[in-house]
């Protein structure tokens, strides 16, 4: 037994001294060689110092291009002439590579994503470009900036220049201290519009230009209207053969309905708005659902006169009721009609068509006809607006233009003439007829609206009534 443990120490001895006696050698082994640098961009005159780590053997240094860039028994490295050389290091039979660009300044130029930087706005980008380096080794060379003729703009080493004062300036580009190209720039104030705030019909269409005639480049603007219902704004762009950049003089609005909107374009994070006013001002209701909602915000005169009145008629007589027929509400507003007309007919003062037929009891067929469905649509009533050629019994045989209407009443549709029945004080003859009478020819029939579509809710019906 004691023999064995002899033997099992000198084994563990030996493993020990081993062991550590290979200790040194591994960590040689696993030392790495290599060049500090496998590629630089020098400009010519400029110097750099290569070395080989990882090994204290002697380093043979050689040169593919003397022409380009030549190399010391040091590793010193000095451009000669514009090019790519490649920097050899041998040492221990093994060669390792050095990739050395010559850069020629002639070969950048330098642009810009807009010439004009906006005051207190976004940055303008510059963009060194070349035909022969890629944008990954421009990107490498280490370009730098210099600002000159307007102490208020600034330029970062990512080539985003900033203003915050106006005024031309020019921003230099250079490559390792050798001058590369120079661009002139402008900074500007945004001022927004020559007006401040602009009032435009229904349907009519203006154009505001920019303050201080400023033409910012078209994709880099953005306008929007804060109500698309009542104003669509665009852009108007300005295209010459000078330049391949569009620029923007302005904007052009077009008026929906009648409200207010406010317009805002935003150039390179500046904003400026401009109000605008479309017809009345105010967002107004049409006169059925004014009348129904009993809300007549933006009407005046006599349309606000009348419209009220219809208001009161619907209550008074139970007009909105489900309970009551459709023939009876027919029947009420017709006998109205008889009943006032031709009341006032020496001594008119409505000079609106509706408010006329309703007051005065004058008016024309067309008249009739558009009161007739304004106070049937009041009153829920299905009702279209028919016109053709009458025979008006003068004997000439001449046909004439004429107005009347169709209800709809228990799914089924029948002629009214309002115009005739008031005249004839009669709601027999040309009331509630399933066929239309062989004195009437229909050549056209629909709902008001869509027959007559006026520009404005509030400028026309503000003139109807």
């Amino acid at each position: 037994m004691k023999k064995i443990n002899k033997i099992l120490c000198l084994v563990v001895c030996l493993s020990i001294l081993l062991t550590s006696n290979s200790l040194p050698a591994l960590a040689a082994s696993s030392a790495t060689v290599a060049l500090n640098a496998n590629s630089s961009y020098l400009a010519k005159g400029e110097t750099t110092k290569l070395k080989v780590t990882g090994t204290s053997k002697k380093v043979t240094w050689v040169s593919t291009n003397k022409q380009i860039a030549t190399v010391s028994s040091s590793g010193k490295v000095m451009a000669v002439g514009y090019g790519t050389a490649t920097i050899k290091a041998t040492v221990n039979k093994k060669t390792y590579k050095s990739y050395i660009t010559v850069i020629d300044p002639s070969l950048i130029k330098i642009s810009s994503s807009n010439t004009e930087v906006v005051v207190n706005g976004d940055p303008v980008s510059l963009m060194p470009t070349s035909d022969i380096y890629s944008s990954s080794a421009v990107k490498k060379m280490g370009i730098t900036y210099k600002i000159s003729g307007n102490a208020g703009v600034t330029v970062s080493s990512t080539g985003k220049v900033k203003a915050t004062e106006a005024g031309n300036f020019t921003v230099s580009a250079y490559v390792h201290g050798k001058k590369i190209d120079a661009i002139s720039m402008k900074a500007v104030i945004f001022n927004g519009f020559t007006e401040t705030n602009v009032s435009i019909r229904v349907t009519e269409t203006k154009y505001i230009d920019f303050a201080d005639g400023f033409t910012p480049v078209l994709d880099g603007v953005k306008v929007t209207s804060s109500d698309n219902s009542i104003a669509i704004v665009s852009l108007t762009p300005i295209i010459t053969m000078k330049s391949s950049i569009d620029h923007s003089g302005g904007i052009e609005i077009e008026g929906i309905k009648d409200g207010t909107v406010t317009i805002t374009v935003t150039y390179e994070g500046i904003s400026r708005e401009l109000e605008v006013i479309v017809g009345a001002g105010v967002e107004i209701l049409a006169p059925v659902d004014a009348v129904k909602n009993n809300n007549f915000t933006g009407y005046t005169g006599e349309a606000l006169t009348t419209l009220k009145w219809i208001r009161e008629f619907i209550e008074s007589n139970n007009l909105s009721s489900t309970s009551m027929s459709v023939r009876e509400k027919v029947t009420i507003i017709q006998t109205y009609l008889n009943k006032t007309a031709r009341c006032n007919e020496d001594d008119i003062i409505y000079k609106g068509e509706i408010s006329r037929v309703i007051f005065d009891g004058d008016g024309d067929c067309d008249a009739y006809a558009e009161t007739f469905c304004l106070l049937s649509e009041c009153a829920g009533i299905e009702v279209y607006y028919s016109l053709g050629p009458v025979d008006t019994g003068t004997g000439d045989g001449i046909w004439r233009m004429h107005a009347w209407n169709k209800v709809k009443i228990d799914d089924k549709w029948y002629y009214i003439d309002p115009t005739w029945c008031s005249d004839l004080n009669d709601l027999k003859r040309y009331f509630l007829s399933e066929t239309l009478w062989s004195d009437h020819r229909l050549y056209q029939e629909d709902t008001y609206a869509k027959m007559y579509v006026y520009p404005g809710i509030a400028t026309y019906f503000n003139n109807l009534y």
